[in-house]
């Protein structure tokens, strides 16, 4: 496996480590400023009259204003989020039910008891896209 850094590798090139970004279709851009601002606690660094640019945990996401009634993918697929800590999974999970989140999927648990433990929910911002976040008790390399 190549190393992402070092001699040949693939961040080589740039001279300062690229971020991801992501761009979503919103309805309503006071409604996904309050809910990534107030519920997730994220950052909005920039506006324009179409849009929201959020720092999503070191993430650009981009979210574009659509006319209402235009879909917005309100399946769980394709679906965006955080890979967070065992603990911090937990706190953002007693976070959000004291806040009153509704989840698209509820708090779960896979392969409990072994190595491979994963715990996992999703919910939905205002224009129903969906957002993943997942922690496995023992870290993954």
């Amino acid at each position: 496996m190549a190393s992402n850094t070092g001699k040949g590798g693939p961040l080589d090139e740039f001279t300062t480590r690229p971020r991801p970004r992501i761009a979503i279709a919103v309805h309503d851009l006071a409604t996904t400023r309050r809910f990534y601002e107030d519920t997730l606690g994220c950052r909005v660094v920039g506006e324009r009259g179409d849009g929201l640019t959020i720092d999503f945990f070191g993430c650009e996401l981009d979210a574009r204003l659509v006319p209402a009634g235009e879909p917005t993918n309100p399946q769980r697929l394709p679906r965006f989020g955080l890979v967070m800590g065992w603990e911090d999974w937990h706190r953002a999970v007693d976070h959000l039910n004291y806040i009153g989140v509704r989840y698209l999927e509820a708090p779960c648990f896979d392969a409990r008891g072994t190595p491979d433990e994963r715990a996992e929910f999703c919910i939905a911002d205002p224009s129903g896209n969906c957002l993943g976040f997942a922690a496995w008790r023992v870290k993954k390399s």
